[in-house]
């Protein structure tokens, strides 16, 4: 399954209704802010790069990391904001405010 096909999976009536919203109502807005700002300034950066859409790979070309790195970070950040997917990131946190910039 592609990430096209998880996004579309996301979009589906059957998933707003089922135990994969009711993970997600856990968390208000404050909330998921909160975690936002518990990313390192690096973590924040892959984050903004992967709303944007940009894969692992050309996160870590982006950033001039090792694609292991970029991977690493990738995971701490699905840990710290409780997801499990790219496409899970983007629903819940696409319109959450970036304006704690956490840039180097």
């Amino acid at each position: 399954m592609d990430f096209l096909d998880k996004l579309r999976k996301i979009l589906t009536p059957e998933y707003k209704s089922g135990p994969y919203l009711n993970k997600q109502l856990k968390f208000s807005k404050e909330d998921k802010g909160k975690r936002l700002s518990s990313l390192t300034p690096r973590e924040y950066q892959v984050y903004l790069l992967l709303l944007e859409g940009f894969t692992v790979k050309e996160t870590a070309k982006q950033l001039k990391i090792k694609y292991s790195i970029a991977n690493t970070h990738v995971t701490g950040i699905y840990k710290k904001l409780c997801v499990s997917s790219r496409a899970e990131l983007i629903i819940n946190y696409r319109n959450i405010n970036t304006v704690n910039n956490k840039s180097p």
